[in-house]
């Protein structure tokens, strides 16, 4: 039962609201700590704040795979 609900948890849709203001976050907004970002307490729900995360750290991958593309 447990492994079930880590399976449907893990399907976070990219068109998922949370998750595309998470990967905006990442992306484009100012670098802080994780846990000092006010942003993540707006998404209420379990899933809302993880699909928030996933995208927050996928945003923040392509922010600094294009930085380190730059200064090469």
């Amino acid at each position: 039962m447990i492994q079930e609900q880590v399976v449907r948890d893990a399907a976070i849709r990219s068109d998922d609201p949370a998750y595309r203001n998470g990967w905006e976050d990442g992306r484009f907004g100012p670098t802080q700590l994780f846990l000092s970002n006010s942003n993540l307490a707006e998404w209420g729900g379990h899933r809302e704040r993880l699909a928030y995360y996933r995208g927050h750290r996928d945003g923040r991958r392509v922010r600094e795979m294009l930085a380190d593309r730059d200064s090469a």
